[in-house]
């Protein structure tokens, strides 16, 4: 229930509720803090190495910010919450696209309001990328409908077939 004091009795809720948002705010901190410093630390290896930056977000930092989705859609999945899961695939990096951008655009918003507006520029690689993930939806979305909304196991493989020509595709757009 809420956290019990030493002698048994129950925290009251008006004490318990701050000490759980400081908690969090705290946590969140921590975590801002350690995965900015591992992103520098992945970003060095990368300039050490000789590795450019957008093949390190391709593969390195999105691997990394993927793993916690794969093990949690997994795990929901193997509980039998498989509609969640699967929500889960497509709502939370619609949520990270929706909410940084609109948070980046808020930034920006005296650009957006002015009669020129907000010019953007973007890559090749961030263009294949949009263009894949278009593609990859729209796979999806017929698949699903043409089995009747059971996606097969085969369409697995045609997630990893994708993803590998995008990785190809954009990596070779960087060494030419």
């Amino acid at each position: 229930k809420y956290a019990p004091k030493e002698d048994g009795s129950i925290l009251p809720l008006r004490f318990s509720l701050p000490l759980a948002l400081f908690g969090f705010l705290i946590a969140a901190t921590w975590i801002d803090v350690i995965s900015d410093q591992l992103v520098n630390v992945l970003e060095f290896i990368g300039v050490l190495l000789r590795i450019p930056a957008p093949i390190m977000g391709m593969t390195v930092l999105a691997w990394g910010n993927s793993v916690g989705d794969y093990t949690t859609n997994g795990i929901l999945a193997q509980k039998g919450l498989v509609d969640m899961s699967m929500a889960a695939c497509f709502a939370g990096p619609s949520f990270n696209l929706l909410v940084g951008l609109g948070c980046g655009l808020l930034t920006q918003k005296e650009s957006l309001l002015s009669n020129d507006g907000l010019m953007i520029s973007l890559g090749p690689s961030v263009r294949k990328g949009f263009i894949f993930l278009m593609c990859n939806c729209a796979v999806t979305v017929f698949i699903g409908i043409w089995n009747k909304a059971v996606i097969p196991k085969m369409h697995g493989y045609i997630f990893w077939a994708i993803y590998f020509t995008y990785m190809a595709m954009s990596a070779q757009d960087l060494t030419m």
